[in-house]
Protein backbone atom coordinates (compact mmCIF):
# COMPACT_ATOMS: atom_id res chain seq x y z
CA UNK A 1 0.00 0.00 0.00
CA UNK A 2 1.39 3.40 -0.91
CA UNK A 3 0.99 6.58 1.10
CA UNK A 4 -0.72 9.59 -0.43
CA UNK A 5 -1.51 12.97 1.15
CA UNK A 6 -5.22 13.71 0.67
CA UNK A 7 -7.67 16.29 1.97
CA UNK A 8 -10.51 14.40 3.68
CA UNK A 9 -12.72 17.51 3.81
CA UNK A 10 -12.40 18.07 0.07
CA UNK A 11 -13.11 14.42 -0.71
CA UNK A 12 -16.10 14.45 1.66
CA UNK A 13 -17.54 17.50 -0.14
CA UNK A 14 -17.10 15.72 -3.48
CA UNK A 15 -18.88 12.66 -2.10
CA UNK A 16 -21.92 14.80 -1.32
CA UNK A 17 -22.06 16.37 -4.80
CA UNK A 18 -25.43 15.87 -6.47
CA UNK A 19 -25.65 13.65 -9.56
CA UNK A 20 -25.69 15.58 -12.84
CA UNK A 21 -23.51 18.49 -11.78
CA UNK A 22 -19.75 18.20 -11.47
CA UNK A 23 -17.83 14.94 -11.34
CA UNK A 24 -14.86 14.74 -8.99
CA UNK A 25 -11.79 12.54 -9.33
CA UNK A 26 -8.86 11.80 -7.09
CA UNK A 27 -5.49 12.20 -8.78
CA UNK A 28 -3.75 9.13 -7.38
CA UNK A 29 -0.34 10.62 -8.18
CA UNK A 30 -0.73 13.95 -6.38
CA UNK A 31 -3.67 13.43 -4.01
CA UNK A 32 -5.46 16.44 -5.50
CA UNK A 33 -9.19 16.41 -6.19
CA UNK A 34 -10.00 17.38 -9.77
CA UNK A 35 -13.51 18.71 -10.32
CA UNK A 36 -14.73 18.27 -13.87
CA UNK A 37 -17.88 20.12 -14.98
CA UNK A 38 -20.55 17.78 -16.32
CA UNK A 39 -20.56 19.46 -19.74
CA UNK A 40 -16.81 19.00 -20.12
CA UNK A 41 -16.79 15.39 -18.99
CA UNK A 42 -19.49 14.54 -21.52
CA UNK A 43 -17.54 15.84 -24.52
CA UNK A 44 -17.07 13.07 -27.04
CA UNK A 45 -14.47 14.77 -29.18
CA UNK A 46 -11.80 17.32 -28.49
CA UNK A 47 -11.78 19.38 -31.65
CA UNK A 48 -9.20 22.16 -31.33
CA UNK A 49 -11.72 24.79 -32.44
CA UNK A 50 -14.21 23.67 -29.80
CA UNK A 51 -11.50 23.59 -27.13
CA UNK A 52 -10.43 27.12 -28.08
CA UNK A 53 -13.97 28.34 -27.32
CA UNK A 54 -13.79 27.06 -23.74
CA UNK A 55 -12.79 29.34 -20.85
CA UNK A 56 -9.13 28.96 -19.91
CA UNK A 57 -9.86 27.08 -16.68
CA UNK A 58 -11.84 24.47 -18.68
CA UNK A 59 -9.15 24.25 -21.37
CA UNK A 60 -6.68 23.45 -18.58
CA UNK A 61 -8.87 20.48 -17.62
CA UNK A 62 -9.05 18.97 -21.13
CA UNK A 63 -5.90 16.79 -20.76
CA UNK A 64 -7.31 15.40 -17.52
CA UNK A 65 -10.68 14.68 -19.14
CA UNK A 66 -8.93 12.96 -22.04
CA UNK A 67 -6.93 10.81 -19.64
CA UNK A 68 -10.11 9.92 -17.72
CA UNK A 69 -11.88 8.99 -20.94
CA UNK A 70 -8.90 6.86 -21.93
CA UNK A 71 -9.59 4.96 -18.67
CA UNK A 72 -6.30 5.87 -17.03
CA UNK A 73 -5.79 4.51 -13.53
CA UNK A 74 -4.43 7.87 -12.43
CA UNK A 75 -7.81 9.57 -11.96
CA UNK A 76 -10.26 7.64 -9.81
CA UNK A 77 -13.88 8.80 -9.62
CA UNK A 78 -14.80 9.81 -6.10
CA UNK A 79 -17.86 7.79 -5.10
CA UNK A 80 -20.99 9.67 -4.15
CA UNK A 81 -22.62 9.07 -0.81
CA UNK A 82 -26.37 8.53 -1.19
CA UNK A 83 -28.34 11.40 0.29
CA UNK A 84 -30.27 9.01 2.55
CA UNK A 85 -27.00 8.19 4.36
CA UNK A 86 -26.35 11.86 5.08
CA UNK A 87 -30.01 12.28 6.09
CA UNK A 88 -29.64 9.37 8.53
CA UNK A 89 -26.53 11.05 9.96
CA UNK A 90 -28.57 14.23 10.46
CA UNK A 91 -31.23 12.26 12.33
CA UNK A 92 -28.61 10.56 14.52
CA UNK A 93 -26.93 13.90 15.20
CA UNK A 94 -30.26 15.51 16.15
CA UNK A 95 -30.76 12.80 18.77
CA UNK A 96 -27.45 13.81 20.41
CA UNK A 97 -28.34 17.51 20.76
CA UNK A 98 -28.73 18.35 24.45
CA UNK A 99 -30.46 21.71 23.91
CA UNK A 100 -34.13 20.64 23.88
CA UNK A 101 -35.31 23.66 21.87
CA UNK A 102 -32.67 23.12 19.17
CA UNK A 103 -33.34 19.37 19.07
CA UNK A 104 -37.05 20.09 18.46
CA UNK A 105 -36.25 22.65 15.73
CA UNK A 106 -33.95 20.16 14.00
CA UNK A 107 -36.56 17.40 14.20
CA UNK A 108 -39.10 19.70 12.53
CA UNK A 109 -36.50 20.75 9.92
CA UNK A 110 -35.89 17.11 8.98
CA UNK A 111 -39.54 16.49 8.08
CA UNK A 112 -40.27 16.48 4.34
CA UNK A 113 -38.74 17.94 1.20
CA UNK A 114 -36.03 20.54 1.69
CA UNK A 115 -34.82 18.96 4.92
CA UNK A 116 -31.13 19.47 4.11
CA UNK A 117 -31.51 23.22 3.62
CA UNK A 118 -33.75 23.68 6.67
CA UNK A 119 -31.34 21.65 8.81
CA UNK A 120 -28.43 23.89 7.75
CA UNK A 121 -30.45 27.08 8.36
CA UNK A 122 -31.46 25.98 11.87
CA UNK A 123 -27.86 25.11 12.74
CA UNK A 124 -26.76 28.49 11.38
CA UNK A 125 -28.14 30.10 14.54
CA UNK A 126 -26.10 27.73 16.75
CA UNK A 127 -22.43 28.02 15.70
CA UNK A 128 -21.09 25.53 18.26
CA UNK A 129 -23.63 22.87 17.29
CA UNK A 130 -23.09 23.67 13.61
CA UNK A 131 -19.38 23.00 14.05
CA UNK A 132 -20.14 19.81 15.97
CA UNK A 133 -22.39 18.71 13.06
CA UNK A 134 -19.59 19.27 10.55
CA UNK A 135 -17.16 17.33 12.73
CA UNK A 136 -19.66 14.48 13.16
CA UNK A 137 -20.40 14.29 9.44
CA UNK A 138 -16.72 14.42 8.49
CA UNK A 139 -15.87 11.68 10.98
CA UNK A 140 -18.56 9.43 9.48
CA UNK A 141 -17.54 10.18 5.89
CA UNK A 142 -13.89 9.66 6.80
CA UNK A 143 -14.60 5.99 7.43
CA UNK A 144 -16.08 5.69 3.94
CA UNK A 145 -13.10 7.59 2.50
CA UNK A 146 -10.61 5.30 4.24
CA UNK A 147 -12.38 2.17 2.95
CA UNK A 148 -12.45 3.56 -0.60
CA UNK A 149 -8.77 4.54 -0.49
CA UNK A 150 -7.91 1.13 0.95
CA UNK A 151 -9.65 -0.46 -2.05
CA UNK A 152 -7.38 1.67 -4.25
CA UNK A 153 -4.36 0.38 -2.29
CA UNK A 154 -3.73 3.87 -0.89
CA UNK A 155 -2.85 4.64 2.72
CA UNK A 156 -4.07 8.19 3.31
CA UNK A 157 -1.92 10.81 4.94
CA UNK A 158 -4.39 13.52 5.84
CA UNK A 159 -3.70 17.03 4.61
CA UNK A 160 -6.37 18.38 6.94
CA UNK A 161 -8.75 16.83 9.39
CA UNK A 162 -10.12 18.07 12.67
CA UNK A 163 -9.68 15.63 15.51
Amino acid sequence: MRKLAVDFEEIAMAMEEQEGYNRSYLDTHTGEVEVIPYELSSLESFDEEEIAKLPKWERDLVPIVQEIQDESDRYQPIPRVPSYKVYNLMVEFTETVTNRRLREKLAVALDGRGAFGRFKRVLGDYPEERERWFDTKLAALSEIIREWLNDLDIEPVQKSFKT
